[in-house]
């Protein structure tokens, strides 16, 4: 047995030292990744920030073209001419290269004032921009102008719309956020997802207010496709998990599955990068598996030198766990795997000394079960296990970890409560006798009772004076009938 620890005090020693080595060159090659990562990760954010700030300089423009329309008197555009009425609502339909949009608007045509005349014929200038936003490389789903007074202009579209659908845009978020009233810097609002009614998946939409001399307007936005996003991000990103997410923390997108108000929390494991003037987060989560499998493919020397390491840990943590089982043997009842009278006492002193150093409530519990020996007797020995081993089952499960159970006779159990004071392992005593009086043993109609003792620590207390007084406690409760629990 002396050469056998000799061995395995070198087997120990040569872990450590490759253990170094491979430490110091997993280092260098983690160093190497991260660089790498990170310069993948900027490019990557460089790419989505492009394509936001491009469709932020769309709707900018939009804003200015529409400002200067807003200001030309008796501007007149021709598509005003092919406005038609439907009960309570009016419409416009336009085609420009193949590209169709809509006016849509709540009122009646002849009640329209001349306001509202000029800034339909202002917005309607628009169709050009429109169409080169929606020819972009962008996969831009909608562009649109919502007015303040009530008519919405928006393309790819030829839909004629019922005024209550007009009305519920006007409770959607990218209008209520954008108003100044909930917008006091108007600026431009990016929104959380959605799921388009109109079949075009899930959506996110830039918005931004249109003043006209301190005169709020309306709001022009574009909906941009999650797919689009989504795609932006499926990249060779060193096979982790990239989230695209807004100021809420809410998922725009992501190379990975999310749900549509799924919010990510930040951990120790994410790297964080601020883009589009801060109103959007790129962040990537690392998978560490993933990471070790790169690092390990960049140094394949290495690898097949962590795999011997590997398989050394392993014969001497099964060396280890076979000694553990054998102490386990040596300290368990065989029938109840519980702890058996030689490991409680050695247990029970180590946890007395800690409620003695830190004055800490210990409590105990004997318990017996009331008249063992007429089941034995009665049913044979077979059940007489079976009811040992139940009785050993429910002591078991209203223990807690900290707690000591053992069998410490042949139907005697010992359980030392730490940190439980008299009160609490009364009525813990209480619930495993009841429990334990309707247990159903085997096919059998046996109805078994305990009788339980139950004490608490007194400070500097020896073991053997602690248990005697807890024991005496279970005479006790025999003597006055059994099937009870008596404390002092």
């Amino acid at each position: 047995m002396k050469n056998l620890f000799k061995l395995y005090n070198v087997f120990i020693l040569l872990l450590v030292l490759l253990f170094v080595g491979l430490n110091y060159i997993y280092k260098k090659e983690e160093i190497n990744f991260n660089k790498i990562k990170l310069q993948k990760l900027t490019n990557n954010a460089k790419k989505i920030n492009q394509y936001f700030s491009l469709n932020k300089a769309f709707i900018f423009s939009l804003r200015d073209i529409l400002t200067n329309n807003l200001q030309i008197n008796e501007l007149s555009h021709p598509s005003y001419n092919e406005i038609n009425e439907k009960e309570d609502t009016y419409h416009i339909l336009c085609v420009l290269d193949n590209i169709e949009s809509s006016l849509n608007g709540i009122g009646n045509i002849q009640e329209i004032d001349l306001d509202t005349v000029h800034e339909i014929h202002s917005v309607l200038y628009l169709k050009p921009l429109f169409k080169t936003i929606l020819n972009s490389n962008h996969d831009i789903k909608w562009v649109y102008y919502t007015s303040a007074k009530n008519f919405i202009y928006i393309a790819p579209s030829k839909e004629v719309w019922k005024k209550e659908f007009l009305s519920n845009i006007y409770k959607k978020e990218f209008w209520i956020d954008t108003i100044p009233s909930n917008n006091l810097g108007k600026e431009l609002i990016l929104t959380k997802l959605y799921k388009d009614p109109a079949g075009k998946g899930y959506l996110t939409t830039l918005s931004l207010p249109v003043m006209n001399a301190d005169k709020f307007m309306g709001t022009l936005s574009i909906d941009i496709g999650v797919e689009t996003l989504n795609k932006m991000l499926n990249n060779d990103i060193l096979r982790a998990s990239t989230y695209l997410v807004n100021e809420n923390n809410l998922i725009i997108a992501s190379n990975n599955f999310f749900g549509i108000d799924d919010v990510l929390s930040p951990n120790a494991n994410t790297i964080e990068l601020s883009i589009f003037d801060d109103k959007l987060k790129l962040i990537y989560v690392e998978n560490k598996k993933e990471k070790i499998v790169s690092i390990i493919k960049n140094s394949i020397a290495q690898v097949l030198l962590l795999i011997f390491i590997l398989f050394i840990i392993y014969i001497l943590c099964y060396l280890l766990i076979l000694n553990k089982k054998v102490k386990k043997l040596a300290n368990r009842d065989s029938l109840t795997s519980l702890l058996n009278r030689r490991a409680m006492r050695i247990e029970s002193k180590k946890l007395l000394n800690i409620a003695n150093r830190y004055n800490q409530d210990t409590s105990l519990l004997l318990l017996d079960i009331d008249l063992f020996k007429n089941v034995n007797d009665t049913y044979g020995h077979n059940l007489g296990d079976v009811t040992i081993k139940e009785v050993a089952r429910v002591l078991s499960k209203n223990a807690r970890e900290s707690d000591l159970v053992s069998r410490y006779g042949g139907e005697e159990f010992l359980i030392m409560l730490s940190n439980s004071n008299i009160n609490s392992a009364y009525t813990l005593a209480e619930r495993i006798r009841k429990e334990i009086s309707e247990l159903k043993i085997g096919d059998t109609n046996l109805k078994i009772t305990i009788s339980i003792g139950c004490t608490e620590y007194k400070r500097d207390e020896k073991l053997d004076s602690f248990i005697n007084r807890v024991d005496l406690l279970l005479y006790k409760a025999k003597d006055q009938g059994r099937n009870q629990t008596i404390k002092g």
